[in-house]
């Protein structure tokens, strides 16, 4: 049975999907970059990541409707939000009660990001 190393970025700031592309590169994932929730829905279903890495402040569809879409049409794709706001604000609760995999407050300490993006893929 074929592993599923597929990750997929849904950020629209280019300077963050490119470190977050480069570190989970080295990492041996393949990596899917979104730009937009549009974008990231199109890819959700035509790549079926195992996780999406998901800014909260996205344009067009905010992350946290993105979630709510993936969790109805995907429930078995794990989703690690990504975010300037507080791990312990309105947004954040919302999200875990949405059945969020973690919640990080940007920037990542890259290191427990990894960490926790390398459980969710096992």
């Amino acid at each position: 049975m074929k592993v599923n190393k597929s990750i997929l970025i849904v950020e629209d700031d280019p300077t963050s999907q490119n470190v977050l592309e480069r570190l989970l590169k080295t990492r041996g994932y393949a990596v899917h970059i979104a730009s937009t929730g549009h974008e990231a829905m199109a890819t959700t279903a035509q790549q079926r990541p195992k996780l999406a890495l998901v800014d909260v402040v996205m344009p067009e569809v905010s992350g946290m409707d993105f979630l709510r879409w993936i969790r109805t049409r995907h429930p078995d794709i794990r989703v690690i939000m990504l975010s300037v706001l507080e791990e312990h604000s309105t947004v954040a609760d919302e999200a875990k009660s949405l059945g969020v995999y973690d919640y990080f407050r940007k920037p990542p300490d890259f290191s427990n990001l990894l960490d926790r993006i390398d459980q969710a893929m096992f």
